[in-house]
């Protein structure tokens, strides 16, 4: 965007919305509500926040959601924590009440886009995106593009399977790395190995106090994100991978573990240059990088 120009930008999630005005590459305004219930309610809410953020120069709404947007990111072909919107022709709507061009699209896909073009891989152009929380999504840039896939269903990496035996996961696969990676599965492998945490958060502190079973945990999680990350290194050769999401937090002991999967793994090639990174932008992460996504979709 240039200096004359913003974005509306939305983070929806189950619990809160998230609406800001993005300029000169940064939030200037922000608003937080909880997330209504029912299909009019998040679009009016949205809306109405929208037009009173609206000011000369603004392009239009991006809004990133969980979930799966369709190809033409006008609305959300599958959230499954917000089933009400479920085919609702959201961005339709959006614009007949602003006036406003709006997108929508999976909020680890705009994730990814805030972390590359503003935060721990700006300028870089090739860039993949694991974002760990209560599941492991995430998203991937292919020469300074959102790589979206034939159905807009790309870059599901956290059900890549690392273990044909291993652990029931939620899509109903076995041993996806969500199921040892995510902040949710840190907690549960800590406790698994003996220790009392019964959050990432607790494990977190325990394993710096020594404890072993939460040590082990990470261990187990980073050495399962080491194993995914080299099978994409070697399919997609990137110049980087960004660690983000609320189990980021983990960086520090998720990160040598890592490494050493990546230094059996990856071919050497791949690792020419490839640089492993942790997320710079916290929450800001998708309202920046709606801001980035509607300026390419408006192109």
């Amino acid at each position: 965007m240039s200096e004359n120009q913003a974005a509306i930008t939305v983070d929806l999630g189950g619990t809160n919305l998230r609406v800001a005005l993005v300029a000169n590459n940064q939030v200037v305004k922000r608003i937080m509500h909880p997330t209504p219930r029912g299909a009019e309610e998040i679009v009016g809410l949205i809306s109405k926040q929208a037009l009173e953020f609206t000011d000369q120069g603004v392009i239009g709404i991006a809004i990133a959601a969980p979930g799966t947007a369709s190809p033409q990111m006008d609305r959300l072909s599958k959230a499954p924590n917000l089933p009400e919107l479920n085919n609702y022709p959201m961005a339709a709507e959006i614009t007949r009440q602003t006036k406003l061009p709006c997108i929508i699209e999976n909020d680890a896909n705009v994730y990814a886009m805030g972390e590359t073009f503003f935060g721990a891989a700006v300028g870089l152009h090739t860039v993949v995106v694991y974002t760990l929380g209560t599941g492991v999504g995430g998203g991937i840039i292919l020469s300074g593009k959102l790589w979206r896939g034939v159905n807009g269903a790309a870059a599901e990496i956290g059900h890549i399977s690392i273990d044909e035996d291993g652990h029931l996961c939620g899509c109903g696969a076995r041993g996806c790395l969500e199921t040892y990676a995510s902040a949710t599965a840190m907690a549960r492998l800590a406790k698994e190995y003996g220790s009392e945490a019964n959050t990432a958060k607790k494990a977190f502190e325990l394993a710096h106090e020594g404890d072993e079973g939460a040590q082990r945990a990470f261990v187990r999680a980073g050495s399962a994100l080491g194993i995914a990350i080299a099978g994409m290194l070697n399919t997609l050769n990137p110049q980087a991978v960004v660690i983000g999401g609320g189990g980021s937090s983990a960086y520090p002991l998720l990160e040598p573990e890592i490494e050493k999967q990546l230094k059996v793994r990856a071919f050497p090639a791949a690792l020419e240059n490839f640089k492993l990174l942790k997320c710079t932008l916290g929450n800001d992460a998708a309202l920046l990088g709606g801001a980035a996504l509607l300026k390419e979709a408006l192109q």
